[in-house]
């Protein structure tokens, strides 16, 4: 009977060393340079995806290097400068700015990668011209950006002194040698002017109350005086009556242009390169903009 027991404690014995041993030889030999082989595989995997996403990202910035190329202002720094500082008094000049300044400053070398050119922009003007402006410089697709903007009221006039600070960049991938880019950004949410001439009939420098006098001067009367047409704008608080003809050219408040035409009982007025319409009863600073095709 005890031979028999220690027959089978011996036999156990000896599963159990055998099991320990091949579980040592399974993790030694076998599963531990599996596991390596996997985590090594991992690595490699992972390194081919990172090489991957860099290759990517770079075919993407080469890709916005050709758009920007497109955009940037002529290779020659100094063609460049003069060209941009023209466009921009071309620019001031059609929004009507007036006594308007531009200046331009020495070029930036960024890291060798582009050089940045700095002007500056000030003269005299509407919101409405500002506007303009605004809506001309977006619209071009110049590789440029307004760095600041200021608006300062003069009296009650309803003008402002605007100063602005401007940067352009010249690539030096671009093929461009002696004339600005005439591509067209889609930076604008809308495509034309129309659509923003809401924002100038804002007082966005009111306080307490609203001093737009566009807001206070209403279209009374449109009369006719040996068959010419006249119309009769009324400022509201100030006890004047504006009189004026096809041709005759007004500035009220932050609305300022000139009268196209004179109908039954409504008047047409081109301001800042639009025409509005403005009904008897209306206010001047709540005129319709009307389509480019009108």
């Amino acid at each position: 009977m005890n031979k028999t027991r220690n027959r089978l404690m011996y036999f156990g014995l000896g599963a159990i060393l055998l099991y320990v041993v091949g579980d040592f030889v399974m993790r030694t030999y076998v599963d531990g340079p599996l596991e390596q082989k996997q985590a090594r595989k991992a690595q490699l995997e992972k390194k081919i995806k990172e090489r991957k996403k860099k290759l990517a990202d770079a075919k993407d910035a080469a890709k916005k290097l050709i758009v920007l190329e497109k955009s940037s202002l002529p290779s020659d720094t100094e063609v460049a400068r003069s060209l941009y500082r023209a466009w921009l008094l071309d620019l001031v000049e059609k929004s009507e700015f007036q006594t308007a300044h531009v200046d331009s400053g020495p070029a930036t070398s960024r890291k060798g990668f582009y050089e940045a050119l700095a002007f500056s922009v000030r003269g005299k003007g509407t919101l409405h011209q500002v506007v303009r402006f605004l809506f001309d410089f977006y619209h071009a697709g110049h590789l440029h950006k307004i760095q600041s903007l200021s608006l300062t009221p003069i009296g009650k006039s309803g003008g402002l002194d605007v100063i602005m600070t401007v940067e352009a960049l010249v690539l030096p991938g671009s093929d461009r040698k002696s004339e600005l880019s005439t591509t067209v950004s889609n930076r604008l949410n809308f495509p034309s002017m129309t659509d923003y001439g809401i924002i100038a009939q804002r007082n966005v420098f009111g306080a307490g109350g609203d001093s737009d006098a566009s807001r206070q001067t209403y279209l009374t009367a449109v009369t006719r005086d040996d068959g010419e047409a006249e119309a009769w704008f009324t400022l509201r608080g100030q006890d004047k009556l504006l009189k004026l003809r096809q041709g005759g050219h007004f500035e009220v408040g932050y609305v300022s242009g000139t009268v196209i035409d004179i109908l039954n009982d409504d008047v047409v007025f081109e301001s800042v390169g639009e025409r509005w319409l403005i009904s008897v009863g209306e206010p001047l600073a709540e005129a319709l903009a009307l389509p480019p095709e009108f």
